[in-house]
């Protein structure tokens, strides 16, 4: 739980888009290079996933802390586009290792305590509240020191990772592995195959894939929404903070609700929560309006400490990593042209963002609303 709590926040968050913008990239082209991110991760998570699963998840976690860590020390010389998009490709590698890896870890420690889901549930919920207490303590951070200097504030973005890596190194990694075959492709496919062959678990899949980008591509333009609405550069952090505060708020509510409630009705919240907070700005962005955006923050919380943890408890123990890579690319081939899409409507006019979020999410949120049942979710086969 340190581990994943210390990794999951980026220091720098704050003032990226301005260090871009300094560097001269233009909304548009800071959305290609996360594209491109996302492409190098979505090509490795399964790969990866199934490598975590077959070999180690610990020394995956290991490879792929230390490997972004320094990866952020080069990051901080970016100077260019073709700069920023190798530090994107080498951080998207990484990544891959260590993305998925947490909660197989954690649901194997949860189910040699209680071979129930609860324990599981309860744990993943107060690891999504440690994961944005982590993220609010860096986004306090990470505004002023990039106020000083945008690139020392990268360097140590390191540090988290870091850490992690060195947690990572203590853990007794005894989880279920998959038995060896003659084929990796052949395991990999088999994998995919299953995840989408079994209906309820395809459907929590896709719910997880929708819940997870409904605040994800909007995220590089809500730097500029604060300077629009007239808050300082050396204040926007602060902006930041107060979302992962109420992410903290969000995880929350998620662990004291969240397991009375259908697999719909977990989707639901969150998504009548999105839409009105993209409507709202869209409609109106002022220095009032603007933090109505922090409702993102109790989406990112609730979803975090729900959805990938819906698709958990419907995998066998050994296929953990995998199933959640599998999740994962499906949010990420969804992420590529959205996180494109915003980035364009962003350079006509900022508010268009919050249209675009809107004019996407809507049907697939109706879609997946619709497909979900209202019973309580079934336990894992």
């Amino acid at each position: 739980m340190f581990e994943s709590a210390i990794t999951a926040g980026l220091l720098a968050m704050a003032i990226m888009t301005p260090f871009f913008n300094s560097i001269g990239l233009n909304q548009e082209e800071i959305a290609l290079t996360q594209a491109i991110f996302t492409i190098v991760v979505c090509i490795l998570n399964i790969p990866a996933g199934w490598v975590a699963d077959r070999f180690s998840r610990k020394w995956a976690n290991v490879i792929g802390d230390f490997g972004a860590a320094f990866t952020f020390l080069f990051y901080a010389t970016a100077d260019s586009f073709l700069d920023v998009v190798i530090a994107e490709s080498l951080l998207g590698v990484f990544l891959a290792f260590s993305q998925g890896v947490d909660t197989s870890l954690l649901l194997h420690f949860s189910k040699k305590i209680d071979k129930s889901d609860k324990t599981f549930k309860k744990t993943g919920a107060n690891l999504a509240i440690l994961q944005n207490i982590s993220v609010f303590t860096f986004a306090l951070l990470g505004g002023p020191i990039g106020a000083i200097d945008f690139r020392l504030a990268i360097a140590l973005s390191g540090v988290g990772p870091f850490l992690g890596g060195l947690a990572s190194l203590f853990i007794k990694d005894d989880s279920e592995r998959l038995e060896p075959s003659k084929s990796p492709i052949e395991d990999m496919t088999k994998i995919v195959v299953k995840a989408f062959k079994d209906k309820e678990l395809r459907k929590r899949i896709f719910a997880f894939a929708i819940g997870r980008e409904m605040t994800h591509g909007i995220i590089w333009v809500y730097t500029p929404m604060l300077l629009l609405a007239g808050v300082p550069l050396e204040l926007v952090s602060i902006g930041w903070a107060l979302t992962y505060l109420m992410s903290i708020f969000g995880s929350m509510l998620a662990r004291k609700f969240a397991h009375k409630m259908s697999d719909r009705q977990v989707f639901a919240l969150p998504f009548a929560l999105i839409m009105i907070s993209m409507g709202t700005l869209f409609l109106c962005l002022n220095k009032f309006t603007i933090w109505v955006y922090l409702l993102n923050g109790i989406v990112q919380g609730w979803t975090g400490a729900t959805l990938i943890h819906r698709v958990h408890t419907r995998t066998s123990a050994k296929e953990q990593t995998s199933v959640a890579s599998v999740a994962k690319v499906v949010a990420q081939m969804i992420y590529v042209p959205i996180v494109w899409l915003i980035g364009v409507a962003a350079d006509f006019e900022i508010r268009y963002a919050c249209l675009a979020t809107l004019i996407i999410f809507v049907p697939l949120g109706l879609i997946v609303i619709n497909s979900l049942k209202t019973d309580t979710n079934k336990k894992s086969p």
